[in-house]
């Protein structure tokens, strides 16, 4: 049994991997693969063995904290971290969305779990990510992307499992996950547009199409900002729920490899970063889903492929009858405005990076997923509707604070 394990994935040894994978590991390399986030991942590849290994892995996929103290902390007050561990430890094995496979799980027991590791399988073995920015899904791999998740959320459709208490909060009120983030956008607004001219040389409304968002934004991160955010809880808390990945944006699904020949029907989509389940209705998972990964063209179809959605998950459990097809829609709509504004906080943070040279992958996939994220909102008038919705709410109180537990 192993009884500690590596902090920072220098800190790795051979003997603790040894008893990880199973086989004696006499060597690896190892690469550096994604930081900027809530976590730091590494690949280990190149990996010998002394002796017979069986079927120990040649390369395998390490997630760590991010080591970056500001956003650690967001982790652990969103409980990113443990809801992660208890997917892969309790869930992962019911749930009927292919996630990685996963050697082993550690963490340090503190209530957020601020000390983990988890070693899983290397995915480019046979698959390869959607590429938000150079190979988003296409309107077909949507379409799957989304009736594949239309068997998760019948499944745990009112279930037992979603009560959990680490999956939602005990009042069974749905709270966005990064709620906190959110509401913080009253106060970074107006430093994250001064940084966006900044670091793209240009406004984020920089153009008259943009006019609708700029007064949307104005209006979630004004005075009535956070009864909004309340308002629209409320509307999401009287719907049935179920299970939420949470985060199914591109640069978090796998397919199967193309090079391999296999059909977009038959590849298989291998679903990771598991940081932000929750239990809510459908409607949000869709937005993170769409929002800033597929191309406006892809992304136009979207009623339609939520209207097939729908008619899945009411054929796999017809309980799902209840939630309609219009409640869907709303739902959908409606995120994407609590999506916005935890965006425009999560910049403050990290825009500053992008004048690193590690960062000009993040400069791009941010610039790129803006720009889709304005068009859609335009597409789905979301200002309309928070204008509908807003009429009636009150100035927020001065000091206001977020209603996340």
């Amino acid at each position: 049994m192993v009884t500690d394990f590596p902090r920072k994935v220098d800190d790795i040894i051979h003997e603790w991997l040894s008893q990880v994978l199973g086989g004696i590991v006499t060597g690896y390399k190892i690469t550096f693969l994604e930081g900027g986030g809530l976590s730091d991942v590494f690949k280990l590849y190149a990996l010998t063995y002394d002796g017979d290994a069986g079927h120990a892995p040649s390369s395998v996929v390490v997630k760590v904290a991010t080591q970056v103290k500001a956003r650690r902390d967001f982790a652990l007050t969103s409980h990113a971290y443990t809801k992660e561990l208890n997917f892969f430890k309790d869930l992962a094995r019911d749930v009927p969305l292919r996630s990685p496979k996963v050697y082993g799980c550690f963490a340090d027991g503190s209530e957020g779990s601020e000390s983990f590791i988890i070693v899983m399988e290397d995915l480019t073995a046979h698959s390869m990510v959607f590429d938000q920015v150079d190979d988003p899904p296409n309107e077909v791999f949507a379409r799957k992307i989304a009736l594949e998740a239309a068997t998760m959320h019948a499944k745990f459709w009112e279930s037992a499992t979603i009560r959990l208490p680490w999956l939602g909060r005990h009042d069974n009120r749905y709270v966005f996950t990064l709620d906190t983030m959110s509401k913080m956008g009253k106060a970074t607004w107006a430093s994250f547009r001064a940084l966006y001219t900044q670091i793209y040389g240009r406004d984020l409304f920089d153009c008259p199409e943009d006019k609708p968002v700029e007064e949307l934004t104005e209006l979630l991160c004004g005075p009535k900002g956070v009864g909004i955010h309340d308002k629209i809880y409320d509307i999401l808390s009287a719907r049935p729920k179920t299970l939420l990945h949470g985060d199914m944006r591109a640069d978090n699904l796998f397919r199967t490899n193309p090079a391999i020949g296999t059909s977009v029907e038959d590849t298989t989509i291998t679903f990771i970063d598991w940081q932000i389940i929750h239990a809510g209705p459908p409607g949000p998972e869709f937005t993170q889903a769409w929002m800033h990964s597929l191309e406006p063209q892809d992304r136009r179809k979207d009623r339609d492929i939520l209207k097939q959605y729908h008619d899945k998950l009411v054929e796999l459990n017809p309980a799902a009858a209840a939630y309609t097809y219009d409640m869907l829609l709303e739902d959908y709509t409606l995120s994407f405005c609590f999506w916005w504004t935890a965006l425009i906080t999560l910049g403050v943070g990290t825009l500053p990076l992008f004048d690193k040279p590690e960062g000009m992958r993040m400069k791009q996939l941010w610039g790129k997923g803006l720009f889709r994220a304005k068009i859609a909102m335009r597409d789905l008038d979301c200002l309309a509707l928070i204008t509908r919705l807003a009429t009636d709410v009150p100035d927020d109180r001065p000091d206001e604070a977020s209603t996340t537990e």
